[in-house]
Protein backbone atom coordinates (compact mmCIF):
# COMPACT_ATOMS: atom_id res chain seq x y z
CA UNK A 1 0.00 0.00 0.00
CA UNK A 2 2.76 2.34 0.53
CA UNK A 3 4.51 2.05 -2.72
CA UNK A 4 0.89 2.76 -4.25
CA UNK A 5 0.37 5.97 -2.22
CA UNK A 6 4.28 7.13 -3.34
CA UNK A 7 3.21 6.63 -6.70
CA UNK A 8 0.57 8.86 -6.60
CA UNK A 9 -3.15 9.05 -7.55
CA UNK A 10 -4.13 6.33 -10.65
CA UNK A 11 -4.57 7.74 -13.79
CA UNK A 12 -8.04 6.76 -16.29
CA UNK A 13 -6.55 5.83 -19.26
CA UNK A 14 -8.60 5.95 -22.51
CA UNK A 15 -8.90 2.81 -24.26
CA UNK A 16 -8.00 3.45 -27.68
CA UNK A 17 -10.46 3.29 -30.81
CA UNK A 18 -9.21 2.53 -34.21
CA UNK A 19 -10.89 2.45 -37.55
CA UNK A 20 -9.88 0.32 -39.72
CA UNK A 21 -7.89 -1.69 -37.57
CA UNK A 22 -5.58 -4.41 -38.86
CA UNK A 23 -5.67 -7.60 -38.48
CA UNK A 24 -2.27 -8.48 -38.35
CA UNK A 25 -1.54 -4.98 -35.67
CA UNK A 26 -4.94 -6.40 -33.87
CA UNK A 27 -2.85 -10.09 -33.55
CA UNK A 28 0.82 -8.21 -32.70
CA UNK A 29 0.23 -5.73 -30.82
CA UNK A 30 -3.33 -5.72 -29.07
CA UNK A 31 -4.05 -9.51 -28.37
CA UNK A 32 -0.27 -10.41 -27.66
CA UNK A 33 0.39 -7.93 -25.59
CA UNK A 34 -2.98 -7.80 -24.25
CA UNK A 35 -4.00 -4.46 -24.47
CA UNK A 36 -7.59 -3.60 -24.65
CA UNK A 37 -8.64 -1.91 -28.04
CA UNK A 38 -12.02 -0.92 -29.42
CA UNK A 39 -12.84 -1.49 -32.94
CA UNK A 40 -15.06 1.29 -33.69
CA UNK A 41 -18.51 0.91 -36.14
CA UNK A 42 -16.88 -2.71 -36.81
CA UNK A 43 -20.32 -3.96 -36.49
CA UNK A 44 -22.14 -1.44 -38.21
CA UNK A 45 -23.95 -3.26 -40.94
CA UNK A 46 -24.48 -6.73 -38.93
CA UNK A 47 -27.74 -7.63 -38.49
CA UNK A 48 -27.56 -7.60 -34.16
CA UNK A 49 -26.75 -3.93 -34.95
CA UNK A 50 -29.86 -3.75 -37.46
CA UNK A 51 -32.17 -5.66 -36.43
CA UNK A 52 -32.08 -6.22 -32.57
CA UNK A 53 -34.26 -5.05 -29.58
CA UNK A 54 -35.68 -5.47 -26.44
CA UNK A 55 -38.94 -6.15 -28.32
CA UNK A 56 -37.14 -7.89 -31.16
CA UNK A 57 -36.30 -10.78 -28.02
CA UNK A 58 -39.36 -10.38 -26.45
CA UNK A 59 -40.83 -11.14 -29.29
CA UNK A 60 -38.90 -14.10 -30.82
CA UNK A 61 -37.71 -15.69 -27.65
CA UNK A 62 -39.99 -13.89 -24.79
CA UNK A 63 -40.96 -17.98 -23.83
CA UNK A 64 -37.13 -18.87 -22.76
CA UNK A 65 -37.14 -19.25 -19.35
CA UNK A 66 -33.65 -18.16 -18.02
CA UNK A 67 -31.59 -18.06 -14.65
CA UNK A 68 -30.64 -14.61 -13.12
CA UNK A 69 -27.99 -15.05 -10.70
CA UNK A 70 -25.99 -12.27 -8.27
CA UNK A 71 -22.95 -11.50 -8.37
CA UNK A 72 -23.33 -10.09 -4.18
CA UNK A 73 -25.81 -12.80 -2.67
CA UNK A 74 -24.23 -15.93 -3.06
CA UNK A 75 -27.32 -17.97 -2.92
CA UNK A 76 -29.73 -15.40 -5.01
CA UNK A 77 -31.07 -16.45 -8.25
CA UNK A 78 -34.19 -16.06 -9.78
CA UNK A 79 -35.87 -18.54 -12.23
CA UNK A 80 -37.93 -15.70 -14.87
CA UNK A 81 -38.69 -15.76 -18.32
CA UNK A 82 -36.78 -13.14 -21.29
CA UNK A 83 -39.84 -12.01 -21.81
CA UNK A 84 -40.88 -11.22 -17.57
CA UNK A 85 -37.19 -9.68 -17.83
CA UNK A 86 -37.70 -7.02 -20.41
CA UNK A 87 -41.03 -6.08 -19.14
CA UNK A 88 -39.15 -5.70 -16.11
CA UNK A 89 -36.67 -3.28 -18.04
CA UNK A 90 -39.09 -1.92 -19.86
CA UNK A 91 -40.92 -0.20 -16.20
CA UNK A 92 -37.48 0.90 -15.24
CA UNK A 93 -36.47 -2.27 -12.79
CA UNK A 94 -33.22 -2.98 -11.75
CA UNK A 95 -32.88 -7.07 -13.34
CA UNK A 96 -29.82 -7.60 -15.58
CA UNK A 97 -29.45 -10.83 -17.34
CA UNK A 98 -26.37 -11.85 -17.90
CA UNK A 99 -24.86 -14.63 -20.22
CA UNK A 100 -27.93 -15.17 -22.01
CA UNK A 101 -26.81 -18.27 -24.10
CA UNK A 102 -28.44 -17.34 -27.24
CA UNK A 103 -26.46 -19.10 -30.30
CA UNK A 104 -26.84 -22.47 -27.96
CA UNK A 105 -30.48 -22.18 -27.91
CA UNK A 106 -30.84 -20.10 -31.23
CA UNK A 107 -28.11 -20.80 -33.30
CA UNK A 108 -29.65 -19.41 -36.35
CA UNK A 109 -28.58 -16.02 -35.05
CA UNK A 110 -24.31 -16.83 -36.23
CA UNK A 111 -26.35 -15.17 -39.23
CA UNK A 112 -26.38 -11.58 -37.12
CA UNK A 113 -22.86 -11.68 -36.86
CA UNK A 114 -19.68 -11.83 -38.81
CA UNK A 115 -18.80 -14.81 -37.69
CA UNK A 116 -15.53 -14.96 -40.24
CA UNK A 117 -14.62 -12.02 -38.86
CA UNK A 118 -14.58 -12.76 -34.76
CA UNK A 119 -12.47 -16.36 -35.79
CA UNK A 120 -10.29 -14.13 -37.49
CA UNK A 121 -9.28 -12.67 -34.27
CA UNK A 122 -9.29 -15.24 -31.96
CA UNK A 123 -6.12 -17.08 -30.59
CA UNK A 124 -5.09 -20.41 -32.41
CA UNK A 125 -5.20 -23.56 -30.29
CA UNK A 126 -8.24 -22.55 -28.04
CA UNK A 127 -10.20 -24.76 -25.51
CA UNK A 128 -13.52 -23.60 -26.84
CA UNK A 129 -15.51 -20.77 -27.58
CA UNK A 130 -19.25 -19.16 -26.56
CA UNK A 131 -21.59 -16.16 -26.95
CA UNK A 132 -23.19 -15.11 -24.33
CA UNK A 133 -25.36 -12.26 -24.78
CA UNK A 134 -26.05 -9.07 -21.96
CA UNK A 135 -29.31 -7.46 -21.08
CA UNK A 136 -30.09 -4.65 -18.63
CA UNK A 137 -31.47 -1.27 -18.15
CA UNK A 138 -30.24 2.10 -17.40
CA UNK A 139 -27.65 2.28 -14.32
CA UNK A 140 -27.42 -1.57 -14.21
CA UNK A 141 -24.19 -2.42 -12.99
CA UNK A 142 -21.83 -5.93 -13.06
CA UNK A 143 -19.26 -5.58 -10.17
CA UNK A 144 -15.36 -6.05 -11.07
CA UNK A 145 -14.58 -10.06 -11.67
CA UNK A 146 -12.01 -10.88 -13.83
CA UNK A 147 -11.86 -14.79 -15.94
CA UNK A 148 -9.55 -16.72 -17.83
CA UNK A 149 -11.70 -16.03 -21.30
CA UNK A 150 -10.55 -13.64 -24.07
CA UNK A 151 -13.77 -11.52 -25.27
CA UNK A 152 -14.26 -9.22 -28.43
CA UNK A 153 -18.00 -7.42 -26.67
CA UNK A 154 -20.19 -6.43 -29.45
CA UNK A 155 -22.51 -3.43 -28.42
CA UNK A 156 -25.40 -3.82 -30.41
CA UNK A 157 -27.73 -1.79 -28.24
CA UNK A 158 -27.39 1.40 -26.38
CA UNK A 159 -24.61 2.27 -24.76
CA UNK A 160 -22.34 0.91 -21.73
CA UNK A 161 -19.61 2.21 -20.16
CA UNK A 162 -16.47 -0.10 -19.15
CA UNK A 163 -13.87 0.25 -16.46
CA UNK A 164 -10.49 -2.54 -16.75
CA UNK A 165 -8.09 -2.38 -14.44
CA UNK A 166 -4.65 -4.53 -15.87
CA UNK A 167 -3.77 -7.96 -14.47
CA UNK A 168 -1.18 -6.50 -12.83
CA UNK A 169 -3.11 -5.31 -9.92
CA UNK A 170 -4.29 -8.61 -9.08
CA UNK A 171 -2.33 -8.88 -5.91
CA UNK A 172 -4.12 -5.62 -4.58
CA UNK A 173 -7.46 -6.37 -5.76
CA UNK A 174 -7.00 -9.62 -3.09
CA UNK A 175 -9.39 -11.92 -5.03
CA UNK A 176 -11.29 -13.58 -2.16
CA UNK A 177 -10.97 -17.47 -2.55
CA UNK A 178 -12.92 -19.58 -4.63
CA UNK A 179 -13.14 -23.27 -6.17
CA UNK A 180 -14.22 -21.87 -9.38
CA UNK A 181 -12.69 -20.23 -12.47
CA UNK A 182 -14.78 -16.59 -11.85
CA UNK A 183 -13.10 -14.75 -9.30
CA UNK A 184 -14.16 -11.48 -7.26
CA UNK A 185 -11.99 -8.99 -5.02
CA UNK A 186 -11.85 -8.86 -1.78
CA UNK A 187 -14.82 -7.50 0.05
CA UNK A 188 -14.43 -5.24 2.55
CA UNK A 189 -17.05 -6.55 5.60
CA UNK A 190 -20.51 -5.93 5.59
CA UNK A 191 -19.70 -3.13 2.44
CA UNK A 192 -20.65 -3.35 -1.20
CA UNK A 193 -18.14 -4.36 -3.79
CA UNK A 194 -15.84 -1.45 -4.84
CA UNK A 195 -18.16 0.41 -7.44
CA UNK A 196 -15.54 3.39 -10.01
CA UNK A 197 -18.76 4.60 -10.76
CA UNK A 198 -19.37 5.94 -7.19
CA UNK A 199 -16.33 5.52 -5.56
CA UNK A 200 -15.78 4.31 -2.25
CA UNK A 201 -12.24 5.19 -1.27
CA UNK A 202 -13.01 5.51 2.75
CA UNK A 203 -13.39 1.70 2.59
CA UNK A 204 -11.71 0.82 -0.07
CA UNK A 205 -8.99 3.61 -0.36
CA UNK A 206 -6.08 1.53 -2.79
CA UNK A 207 -8.58 1.64 -5.42
CA UNK A 208 -7.58 5.28 -5.67
CA UNK A 209 -4.09 4.64 -6.58
CA UNK A 210 -4.64 2.01 -9.52
CA UNK A 211 -4.32 3.30 -13.41
CA UNK A 212 -7.66 1.90 -15.66
CA UNK A 213 -8.92 1.68 -18.66
CA UNK A 214 -12.24 3.66 -19.43
CA UNK A 215 -13.93 3.09 -22.47
CA UNK A 216 -17.97 4.20 -23.37
CA UNK A 217 -19.37 1.58 -26.20
CA UNK A 218 -21.89 2.59 -28.71
CA UNK A 219 -23.65 0.32 -31.34
CA UNK A 220 -21.33 -0.98 -33.86
CA UNK A 221 -18.08 -1.19 -31.34
CA UNK A 222 -16.11 -4.11 -31.02
CA UNK A 223 -14.24 -4.10 -27.31
CA UNK A 224 -11.15 -7.09 -27.30
CA UNK A 225 -11.11 -7.81 -23.23
CA UNK A 226 -7.96 -9.61 -22.85
CA UNK A 227 -8.10 -12.80 -20.17
CA UNK A 228 -7.79 -11.49 -16.60
CA UNK A 229 -8.74 -8.08 -17.17
CA UNK A 230 -10.32 -6.90 -14.00
CA UNK A 231 -13.17 -5.30 -15.30
CA UNK A 232 -16.82 -3.29 -14.37
CA UNK A 233 -19.71 -2.25 -17.01
CA UNK A 234 -22.50 0.11 -16.46
CA UNK A 235 -25.38 0.97 -18.31
CA UNK A 236 -25.75 4.42 -19.93
CA UNK A 237 -28.67 3.07 -21.21
CA UNK A 238 -30.81 0.21 -21.79
CA UNK A 239 -28.62 -2.10 -23.62
CA UNK A 240 -28.11 -5.26 -25.61
CA UNK A 241 -24.21 -6.53 -25.87
CA UNK A 242 -23.15 -9.72 -27.00
CA UNK A 243 -19.60 -11.25 -25.61
CA UNK A 244 -18.01 -13.79 -28.30
CA UNK A 245 -15.20 -15.75 -25.40
CA UNK A 246 -12.61 -17.90 -26.16
CA UNK A 247 -9.55 -20.03 -23.53
CA UNK A 248 -6.49 -20.53 -24.95
CA UNK A 249 -4.61 -21.98 -22.09
CA UNK A 250 -0.96 -21.32 -23.57
CA UNK A 251 -1.93 -17.07 -24.32
CA UNK A 252 -3.66 -17.27 -20.20
CA UNK A 253 -0.69 -18.93 -19.18
CA UNK A 254 1.51 -16.10 -20.23
CA UNK A 255 -1.21 -13.31 -19.06
CA UNK A 256 -1.38 -15.01 -15.54
CA UNK A 257 0.57 -18.11 -14.74
CA UNK A 258 -0.93 -18.17 -11.53
CA UNK A 259 -4.30 -17.50 -12.32
CA UNK A 260 -3.70 -20.14 -15.47
CA UNK A 261 -2.47 -22.86 -13.35
CA UNK A 262 -5.65 -22.19 -10.53
CA UNK A 263 -8.12 -22.65 -13.14
CA UNK A 264 -6.87 -25.84 -13.85
CA UNK A 265 -7.25 -26.96 -10.09
CA UNK A 266 -10.91 -25.54 -10.32
CA UNK A 267 -13.19 -28.42 -8.13
CA UNK A 268 -16.49 -26.72 -7.79
CA UNK A 269 -17.04 -27.15 -10.82
CA UNK A 270 -14.10 -28.58 -12.18
CA UNK A 271 -12.77 -26.81 -15.02
CA UNK A 272 -14.15 -29.12 -17.68
CA UNK A 273 -17.62 -28.85 -16.29
CA UNK A 274 -17.28 -25.03 -16.12
CA UNK A 275 -16.11 -24.98 -19.57
CA UNK A 276 -18.73 -27.03 -20.88
CA UNK A 277 -21.61 -25.18 -18.74
CA UNK A 278 -19.89 -21.61 -20.21
CA UNK A 279 -21.35 -22.88 -23.97
CA UNK A 280 -24.65 -24.34 -22.41
CA UNK A 281 -25.61 -21.30 -19.69
CA UNK A 282 -22.02 -19.64 -17.73
CA UNK A 283 -25.16 -18.42 -14.86
CA UNK A 284 -25.62 -22.48 -14.21
CA UNK A 285 -21.16 -22.23 -13.11
CA UNK A 286 -22.54 -19.70 -10.30
CA UNK A 287 -25.52 -22.49 -9.46
CA UNK A 288 -22.86 -24.92 -8.90
CA UNK A 289 -20.85 -22.78 -6.89
CA UNK A 290 -24.31 -21.64 -4.65
CA UNK A 291 -25.85 -25.96 -4.79
CA UNK A 292 -29.25 -24.47 -6.31
CA UNK A 293 -28.40 -26.16 -9.60
CA UNK A 294 -30.58 -29.13 -9.45
CA UNK A 295 -33.32 -26.69 -7.22
CA UNK A 296 -32.83 -23.97 -10.55
CA UNK A 297 -32.97 -26.74 -13.57
CA UNK A 298 -36.74 -28.30 -11.65
CA UNK A 299 -37.62 -25.09 -11.22
CA UNK A 300 -36.96 -24.56 -14.93
CA UNK A 301 -38.27 -27.58 -16.32
CA UNK A 302 -41.82 -26.52 -14.35
CA UNK A 303 -41.81 -23.31 -15.72
CA UNK A 304 -41.35 -24.42 -19.46
CA UNK A 305 -44.24 -27.00 -19.38
CA UNK A 306 -46.34 -23.70 -17.83
CA UNK A 307 -45.33 -21.87 -20.44
CA UNK A 308 -46.05 -24.90 -23.55
CA UNK A 309 -49.34 -25.60 -21.85
CA UNK A 310 -50.13 -21.58 -22.50
CA UNK A 311 -48.92 -21.41 -25.39
CA UNK A 312 -51.00 -24.63 -26.37
CA UNK A 313 -54.22 -22.99 -24.92
CA UNK A 314 -54.30 -19.90 -26.95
Amino acid sequence: MNDLVKSGPGKAIPVERRKNLSLEEFKNHYRKKGIPVVMEGVADNWDCVKKWSLEYFKELHGDDVIAITSYQLKNSYETITLGELIDNIHSGGDKYYRFYPLLYRHPEHIKDFDYKWLLERKNPLTWFDSWQVFMGGKDTVTPIHSESQCNLYIQAVGIKKWVMYPPYYTMVLDPTPVRNVYRNPALKAEKAPFNPFTPDYTTYPEYQYLDRYEVELKPGDVLFNPCFSWHTVKNLTDSIGVGYRWVTPLYALKISPLYAFLDLCATHPPVWKAFKLYIEDTNQVRLVESGNLEKYLKEKAEKEELQKAKRNST
